[in-house]
């Protein structure tokens, strides 16, 4: 469902002729920054890194991946992000950045949460990393409602 859901929205954008992305990355890569992390991504996430990378939609940003190194880098690299705030702000390895409102609110898978097919919920974590708020069941669903809602945005 989730990836049905990640694949409408590719649809959408490619509609729409919208989207700024990194573009399609190597399976060896996703599997190097799963390992960096120490964590699998859920599926759709995975297929969103094989195909986009990175990248952004109307305003709409989201992390990833944007080459192998994931220690001198710069969003939108999810690797790289999620292993800096581990190491100068206690992150919990569990959660993956996926984005960020500005404010040093962070938008993150949470390994820690699983469903049957591997999905995570995204969660909302303020500054302080406490008390995250579920966004959504899976990645698929918060690609799919951010993307609609920026596409809309722009009319």
């Amino acid at each position: 469902m989730s990836l049905e859901r990640y694949r409408k929205a590719r649809e959408l954008i490619a509609n729409a002729g919208q989207g700024d992305f990194e573009g399609p990355k190597p399976e060896s890569l996703v599997a190097r920054a799963e390992a960096a992390l120490g964590l699998p991504f859920p599926p759709s996430y995975r297929q969103f890194l094989l195909d986009l990378g990175s990248g952004d939609v109307a305003g709409f940003e989201v992390y990833g991946l944007v080459d192998e190194d994931f220690v001198d880098s710069a969003v939108p690299d999810a690797i790289w992000l999620t292993l800096e705030e581990r190491e100068s702000n206690g992150l919990d390895p569990r959660f993956i950045i996926i984005g960020a409102l500005g404010d040093g609110t962070y938008d993150c898978l949470d390994t820690a949460h699983l469903d049957a097919s591997g999905e995570a919920p995204v969660v909302q974590l303020s500054a302080d990393f406490e008390d995250p708020v579920k966004l959504a069941d899976s990645f698929g669903e918060y690609f799919l409602a951010e993307v609609e809602s920026a596409l809309s945005d722009g009319d």
